[in-house]
């Protein structure tokens, strides 16, 4: 298996500077809530004299105009799933990174001196041996994959190798810089980490730093005259592990390989939350749609990816005041959506009926029930083939942009039922079961034609208008002149009340085709044909 590393050294605050679309020039901090102490900073506060572990009073006085984000557990579970999400367009199988920071925090509640880690942290694996034949090659498959990193702001290093401890191992050296290059005269080129063969001369250039050890561990070998990988790996195993544990061995033994690595890979959620944290207070739902519009982007690359489609989303706004309840939204989508301008533009129709009470500091979305895409073809001249009884996709948005702008219950669609009275035979119904049952009806036709064809008997050759009065109107017989009928309709015998009816296609004195019926002696008007 062929293993590629990506490691991200600024992972966590670059995420923070790609969901708020911060520019460049911004000189973003990020900082430890309790100590009060730098954990990652830009390039441009870098120069300006800001180190990691710097008291952020000093930080401010050396760059004075620095936005200040505290750091937050969620936020960086939340960019760890956001890289694991498009990392897996490139593999099935994503090992997902580690935060250096929560493993910094592990060192320091450490029990015995020996400890040994086999993950580096900011450090993301991909298994790329299974795509070669997907993307043309392994050295095409590293290429998108970091053009894709290098455009979404993403700062990253790459190494491959056959195991995934070397591969990570590697990736983290060509990052601090080739330091190898202090302990001999060969120097590699950033092209060798990307070539499996040479892994082993790259391992033995590895200075002892780099390896997952405690501090203990590493002052120790350091002490005895060991920097490099390749002077460790020489002793004799029996005395190494005699003095310095059983682990450092099998941490030696997975780097090459003679011993199994155990690995748990990304899954995607069956549901699917993303959650903003504003850089400002908004009191006008106006501002809700920028930040949103950005959230509905990033969700409509995950829909893409597992070609999927929602018919509901729920969105949660949290208030300044903790006291007051959140307000939570169900954005609807009647026919199933999943590109990113239709996500947006229904939510904000649906949007511009809701008052927000007090400011809003955080967003939240949330999809727990997803359906597969419903891809339309098209034909060889470029004209969309619609199947009898589907609708467009001009109606469908069109219906659902009705909905979205005055409200689920003022649009319906109308079902047919088991009725001979007309004013008993349609229901309303929801848009989304309207459409639901169409497509089933459209499947049992092409499944089954001889079947349905002769459910739809009832209807062959009748004449029904399509505007059906609520209430029929008492008419004078004088007004009309029947041209086509009579068809009686009535109730069945168990049915009450009994209703027997005779149906007549008139033309009214004012013109209009209509549809009258006579009950006894008297006639009513029932409906007008357009």
């Amino acid at each position: 298996m062929l293993w590629l590393a990506a490691h991200y050294p600024q992972w966590a605050l670059q995420y923070f500077c790609y969901r708020n679309e911060l520019e460049q020039s911004t000189a973003v901090l990020l900082y430890e809530p309790k100590s009060l102490q730098v954990l990652a900073l830009d390039s441009q506060s870098e120069q300006a004299g800001v180190k990691f572990g710097m008291s952020l009073s000093t930080a401010q006085s050396l760059m004075p105009s620095a936005m200040l984000v505290e750091f937050d557990a969620s936020i960086s579970q939340q960019a760890s799933d956001w890289l694991c999400q498009w990392s897996y367009e490139f593999s099935a199988r994503v090992v997902p990174l580690r935060c250096s920071l929560t493993n910094e925090q592990q060192k320091k509640t450490s029990k015995t001196k020996l400890d040994v880690d086999d993950f580096l942290p900011n450090t993301l694996l991909l298994e790329v041996s299974s795509m070669a034949l997907i993307f043309n090659g392994i050295d095409k498959l590293v290429e998108q994959y970091r053009q894709r990193a290098q455009a979404l702001g993403l700062e990253v290093s790459l190494a491959l190798a056959k195991t995934p401890l070397a591969a990570q191992l590697l990736a983290c050296d060509i990052s601090m810089g080739n330091q190898q290059a202090k302990l001999t005269a060969e120097t590699f080129s950033p092209n060798d980490y990307l070539n499996a063969d040479k892994t082993l001369p790259l391992l033995n250039q590895l200075p002892i730093a780099l390896l997952p050890l405690s501090d203990f561990l590493k002052q120790s070998l350091h002490d005895m005259g060991i920097k490099s990988f390749a002077s460790l790996s020489a002793l004799p195993d029996k005395e190494l592990g005699r003095r310095f544990g059983v682990k450092l061995l099998q941490l030696l033994a997975k780097i090459s390989g003679s011993l199994p690595q155990p690995l748990i890979y990304f899954e995607p959620e069956e549901s699917y939350q993303q959650k903003l944290t504003l850089l400002y207070e908004v009191e006008l739902m106006q501002g809700i749609v920028f930040p949103l519009g950005r959230m509905l982007k990033e969700m409509a690359s995950y829909l893409q990816l597992r070609q999927l489609a929602i018919q509901q989303l729920k969105l949660s706004l949290i208030y300044r005041d903790s006291d007051r309840s959140k307000l939570d939204i169900v954005i609807q989508y009647p026919f199933a959506e999943h590109r990113s301008d239709s996500l947006l533009s229904l939510c904000r129709m649906q949007l511009e009926r809701v008052t927000l009470y007090q400011p809003v500091v955080e967003m939240v979305i949330y999809v727990d029930k997803f359906v597969p895409i419903a891809v339309s073809h098209d034909s060889w001249f470029g004209q969309q083939k619609v199947a009898q009884g589907q609708r467009s996709e001009k109606a469908l948005r069109l219906m659902a942009q009705l909905q979205a702008r005055l409200g689920k219950d003022k649009v319906k669609g109308l079902q047919a039922s088991s009725a001979h009275l007309p004013e008993d035979s349609w229901v309303a119904t929801d848009l989304s079961v309207t459409a639901k049952d169409q497509s089933i009806t459209d499947k049992r036709q092409q499944a089954l034609p001889e079947v349905t064809s002769g459910s739809s008997a009832l209807y062959a050759g009748a004449c029904r208008p399509s505007w059906l009065l609520t209430t029929p109107e008492w008419i004078a017989v004088e007004q009309v002149e029947l041209l086509k009928g009579p068809e009686r309709l009535q109730t069945l015998w168990w049915q009450e009340p009994q209703v027997c009816r005779d149906y007549y296609v008139a033309c009214h004195y004012q013109g209009g085709l209509c549809w009258v019926f006579k009950e006894g002696n008297r006639f009513f008007l029932h409906g007008w044909f357009g």
